[in-house]
């Protein structure tokens, strides 16, 4: 693998010398028919709640069996065609069009830097930053070829608590040859970003005779001097109003790896919103940049106050843009509780017809949802909030969830505590298929 290494380094200063070239082609419009959802998974934010969405493992296993059928833009082909492992990372970051466009722009930081740890070689990549996030990417190589099977179980910044973190990572199986992935971190509310970030990593990995747990620890240097100043403020300051709801529009802010815009809900809403189905930025060749579909979609700063995260056009550049939506998955709010009878394995109170409690079995919640929509059956991984209580007001935790496809019918696992509850429980809908719609142009520049 040494020579593999040796190769992709002596690769790089290719880079610098297609730049020049690439920086004067323009991916086609319509490419973003081809993106793909990605593992969804993320960590809380300490300065706000993190909107998530979390995929299914068979969300995962479509993603691997993607991965083979990925068409690369000429661009990006030519920018990576010649560089050894630079191909398969493209390939991670796929359903992000703006983290292919800042590959695009010479945005990557090569690292290179390598540890062996217990037969496991984990080398840091490259890195893609700027002041919204840093997208740190990463290879697993089972160097003793050990039969083996893994689990991403730590990942953290050693010295750093204000930074919060992210990860994709694949499943292994036994005999597993090398697995590429990303970690992403966030920096919260004037944390910053460092000058390197000293990670630790470790693994749960049992082999054929015994448990154990490597642990890397790395220093990735990161030049914050490359994104210095890059990012575009605009003021959009508009509201709409769908199906009698007030939506306000603020500030959007562009920076080369995401998209934040401030969104504010009027708390006389007789409705919660969850999520814009199709929200998305359009420029005036029709060219559309949508919400980021895989780890961190969105923060919560409270029940009316969200901040959203698009891929970024920053290097796009366009002289008109537009943020344009139609459908909106929103619900009554005084249907937000559930209240399970855990004696008699019924609902007691549900928004409608739509939601069925299946089963309650060893501390599991079985929920069903007729006549699920294609479109949602991501989305509806996420319907309760983990935190619920029982009858006496005491709240707990859930801290799993799953879900599976049976003859086209969704099915949503909600794991309790091990706990002697007063029945009944109250769950809290935190996403929900049920949708309001209107049309939402509003010109940003």
């Amino acid at each position: 693998m040494s020579d593999f290494r040796d190769e992709q380094e002596r690769q790089w200063p290719q880079l610098e010398a297609m730049k020049e070239y690439t920086d004067e082609i323009l991916i086609p419009p319509g490419i973003d028919a081809s993106i793909w959802n990605g593992i969804r998974a993320a960590r809380p934010r300490r300065r706000r709640k993190i909107y998530t969405r979390l995929a299914a493992y068979t969300a995962c296993l479509l993603l691997l069996v993607s991965v083979a059928s990925v068409r690369f833009s000429p661009v990006v082909a030519a920018y990576v065609g010649e560089i050894p492992g630079l191909r398969a990372l493209v390939e991670l970051i796929h359903y992000d069009k703006g983290l292919e466009l800042a590959l695009e722009n010479d945005f990557m930081q090569p690292v290179g830097l390598s540890a062996v740890q217990d037969g496991i070689r984990m080398t840091i990549d490259g890195v893609i930053a700027d002041d919204s996030r840093i997208v740190v990417f990463y290879t697993l190589e089972n160097e003793e070829k050990q039969k083996s099977v893994i689990n991403l179980k730590t990942v953290e910044l050693v010295d750093n608590k204000d930074i919060s973190i992210a990860s994709s990572f694949y499943p292994s199986e036994e005999g597993w040859k090398s697995i590429q992935g990303t970690f992403e971190f966030y920096p919260n509310q004037g944390a910053g970003i460092p000058d390197n970030l000293n990670m630790r990593f470790v693994l749960d990995k049992v082999t054929e005779t015994a448990t154990t747990s490597p642990e890397w620890q790395l220093t990735v240097p990161v030049d914050k001097a490359k994104f210095e100043g890059l990012k575009e403020i605009h003021d959009i300051n508009k509201t709409v109003t769908v199906e009698g709801q007030k939506i306000t529009f603020g500030t959007m802010t562009v920076y080369p790896t995401r998209i934040e815009v401030e969104v504010n809900y009027d708390p006389e809403n007789n409705k919660r919103i969850f999520y814009f189905d199709d929200l998305r930025l359009e420029d005036e060749n029709g060219e559309t940049f949508g919400t980021i579909n895989n780890g961190v979609t969105g923060s919560n700063i409270s029940d009316d106050q969200q901040v959203l995260y698009f891929q970024s056009n920053y290097f796009r550049k366009p002289q008109q843009l537009y943020l344009r939506a139609s459908s909106i998955r929103a619900l009554d709010k005084d249907k937000l509780e559930v209240k399970v009878d855990l004696e008699h394995k019924k609902l007691l109170t549900r928004p409608d017809d739509l939601l069925t409690l299946n089963e309650f079995d060893q501390g599991i919640l079985f929920f069903g949802f007729k006549d699920t929509e294609l479109k949602d059956e991501n989305t509806i991984n996420g319907s309760f909030s983990n935190d619920y209580r029982d009858a006496s007001g005491k709240t707990f935790h859930s801290s799993r969830g799953g879900s599976t496809i049976t003859n086209g019918v969704k099915e949503i696992q909600y794991y309790l505590e091990q706990m002697d509850y007063q029945s009944p429980l109250t769950l809290t809908i935190s996403d929900y298929p049920t949708r309001i719609h209107g049309d939402i142009d509003i010109k940003i520049k």
